[in-house]
């Protein structure tokens, strides 16, 4: 099972040891967060202000922590049976389903999909966790290196990148939601 969380995220290596590129795996963690929690945080934030109609944006995003609160304490089980990577897929599907739900936010469409988020928010971060310590500690026997030092610099990368979604996110809400209005020009300007 150790060898399964050292895995490369993107296939294309022979070997699980030194041919493997760490580095590049924690790039590419740390960039997937990113984009995830773009558009997750920007939901986030708008949502007990957008979705007003008997308390629902406030009311999902109670039922996503509390159920997030409740599904962590089985998350390392499930987690563990899963597979790191496949706990970071399917973790990931609940952020977009969550911010699909909002396009037509209904008790129907939301109690659901928060539920479903807490669920895989226990999952996708106890496998970032799982794997990027696993990672850094192969890197560090890899290279000879000191593991404290290694797990400290992945994770350094890993939340300074992550703390970026809150800056760059509200940017992109901020030029798209200017005036009051919808600016459609920005949104074809961001799509493109």
């Amino acid at each position: 099972m150790a060898m399964e969380e050292e895995t490369a995220l993107v296939v294309g290596s022979s070997s699980p040891t030194h041919t493997l590129n760490h580095k590049r795996d924690i790039h590419i963690l740390s960039w997937a967060f990113l984009l995830i929690f773009l558009a997750y945080g920007a939901v986030q934030n708008l949502e007990s202000t957008i979705n007003t109609e008997g308390d629902l944006g406030t009311i999902s995003l109670g039922i996503l922590y509390v159920s997030f609160a409740v599904f962590s304490v089985v998350a390392s089980l499930v987690v563990r049976n899963l597979g790191t990577k496949n706990a970071l897929i399917l973790g990931s599907t609940g952020y977009w389903l969550f911010i699909a739900a909002n396009l037509v936010p209904t008790w129907y469409t939301m109690v659901p999909a928060s539920l479903f988020l807490g669920f895989a928010s226990s999952l996708i971060w106890v496998g970032q966790g799982t794997y990027l310590t696993s990672t850094a500690r192969s890197h560090a026997n890899d290279y000879e290196l000191h593991e404290g030092a290694v797990i400290g610099k992945f994770n350094g990368e890993f939340w300074g990148m992550f703390a970026c979604h809150q800056l760059v996110g509200n940017l992109i809400t901020l030029a798209l939601l200017r005036d009051g209005k919808v600016h459609i020009l920005a949104i074809w300007i961001f799509l493109l």
